[in-house]
């Protein structure tokens, strides 16, 4: 490794990784990709693949309208106040690069995209669309990766489905969707298609070896080389020992978030009560740029979602799973109370809410549900937890067994069937915006009322955090004073996110980690030096 001419060293294997592999190798870089863990694949492949590209080439071939500027309007009318002065660069960058990036994509890789049936998350707002913007990968062979067929990392959900597939029957009924899709399934496993985050990391991580990018597994990067404020390499434990491994163009960090970080999580993140995060997530690159003289920003932003349990290597960790707006169910806050409507597309924002000391407003919080609640997955993953329900005759009852005031939760759910009966949730309006009907259709409100009542935690979750080191359009890193690190680039949820724990689709962090990848790895490969 040392004794080697790398233009670019990328750390991490994940989308934004392997897209900024891909692009400096097709740009002419000789790239090395170091991946800590002894899989590919990051968070990325333990994700749905969910990927918002606006403006796409599919979108525009089913005849549906956009525009760099219709994205830009959306982005701004959706983000949190006062995001607009130090994002809207990123957001130029995103709105401009992301639909070439995924041509580049399927140009360059054995992936192909479809387009998935969602709408933005805010689809009320000026530039939003109510279909093409979200886009996920066919099925591809892991056996496309040769002798790398099985370094791919495991996930939580399986992965021989599409994203398209999952969305559309699997979630909703898994049993009928599994033997609609019987045969098909045992060719699958025969052929060794993969679909959703698994399925990116193999065509990803195929395009990447098909332009001789080198991937080395097992390389734990500790920390960057600098000579006169410009980042020259990396240091790195391979095989036991400490190498330093020179790039003589620059170091792309696309290491992931922090969430298992022993530092950065209790501070930025008290309270936070599971995470769907690989154990390698510990803040190695955010700490790297940090060292290196960068500002580190939005560290309190994270894709914190509705999410139950599972257990993964062996230990328990989160399963994104979004039920709440199922009829004869509510959500309510430590004080018995609703904060939010059920189906919001915002509700990892709502329970992230923090009070003056920094912690969440509402955690504890809880899924109210009666007798007709109905959640085939729910009621799977909560019988590997006999403790995980809890359920009583009465909502008083309920109360008492998880430490909430009788009599407000009561009057809570009566003022809710109140609403349902009325037809009109007056405190959080309820199944009124397109996104919202798109799952509920017009079964958003209905009562709660017949015994026996259930309550369920409603998990404080990250999925993967969204904060790390400032960097302008290129994904050049950069100084509190804004002045460039001459060599170092991030990408990925490794750098502070131009798009933070709101979201703006449902494939806002597979999305944005693809395209600023993209950038990082041609500006990078660009590099005079």
């Amino acid at each position: 490794m040392r004794d080697t001419a790398w233009d670019v060293v990328v750390v991490g294997s994940g989308a934004a990784g392997l897209s900024a592999a891909l692009a400096a190798a097709v740009d002419g870089a000789r790239v090395l990709v170091l991946e800590k863990a002894g899989v590919l694949g990051g968070t990325t492949a333990m994700s749905a693949a969910g990927t918002w590209v606006p403006n796409n080439h599919h979108m525009r071939a089913a005849g549906i309208e956009d525009s760099v500027e219709q994205t830009l309007t959306y982005l701004r009318a959706t983000a949190p106040p006062g995001w607009q002065e130090t994002e809207d660069e990123l957001w130029q960058a995103l709105a401009e690069n992301a639909a070439p990036m995924l041509r580049f994509v399927e140009d360059h890789t054995p992936l192909v995209f479809e387009l998935v049936n969602h709408p933005d998350l805010y689809v009320e707002a000026p530039g939003g669309k109510l279909f093409g913007r979200m886009v996920s990968p066919t099925l591809v062979s892991r056996y496309r990766l040769g002798s790398w067929w099985n370094r791919v990392r495991k996930s939580v959900k399986p992965q021989f489905f599409t994203y398209k597939e999952m969305i559309d029957g699997v979630l909703k009924d898994p049993v009928r969707a599994v033997l609609r899709l019987g045969p098909s399934l045992a060719w699958r496993v025969i052929a060794g298609q993969v679909g959703l985050g698994n399925g990116l990391i193999v065509g990803l991580a195929s395009g990447c070896l098909k332009h001789h990018c080198h991937v080395l597994l097992n390389a734990d990067v500790k920390r960057l080389t600098v000579d006169g404020g410009s980042v020259t390499g990396v240091e790195a434990m391979i095989d036991g020992k400490a190498i330093t491994i020179a790039a003589r163009k620059g170091v792309v960090l696309a290491t992931g978030g922090f969430d298992w970080s022993p530092d950065y999580m209790p501070h930025y993140f008290p309270g936070i009560e599971l995470i769907g995060a690989p154990r390698t997530n510990t803040g190695d690159g955010q700490r790297m740029a940090a060292e290196a003289g960068a500002e580190l920003a939005h560290m309190d932003q994270s894709n914190i979602g509705p999410a139950t349990f599972t257990r993964y290597e062996g230990r328990r960790h989160a399963q994104p799973l979004y039920e709440t707006y199922a009829p004869h169910c509510i959500l309510v806050n430590r004080e018995g109370k609703r904060f939010v409507s059920e189906g919001s597309a915002a509700l990892g924002a709502a329970i992230d809410e923090r009070g003056p000391d920094g912690k969440s407003r509402h955690i504890p919080a809880w899924r109210i549900f009666d007798a007709r609640y109905a959640n085939r997955l729910s009621t799977m993953y909560a019988a590997k937890d006999p403790d995980f329900v809890r359920t009583a005759d009465t909502i008083e009852e309920l109360a008492g067994k998880i430490g909430l005031d009788p009599r407000t939760l009561k009057m809570t759910v009566e003022r809710f069937n109140g609403w349902s009966k009325e037809g009109v949730d007056r405190d959080f309006h309820r199944g009124e915006t397109a996104w919202e009907r798109h799952y509920t259709k017009d079964r958003a409100l209905a009562t709660v009322e017949k015994a026996p009542f259930h309550a369920a935690p409603f998990l404080y979750v990250s999925l993967g955090t969204k904060g790390g080191p400032r960097t302008n359009r290129h994904c050049e890193v950069l100084r509190p004073d804004r002045s460039v690190i001459a060599g170092l680039y991030c990408a990925g949820i490794a750098m502070a996110s131009p798009i933070g724990t709101k979201a703006v689709g449902a494939g806002t962090t597979i999305g944005p980690c693809l395209t600023f990848g993209y950038i990082a790895g041609k500006a990078v490969a660009r590099r005079n030096v």
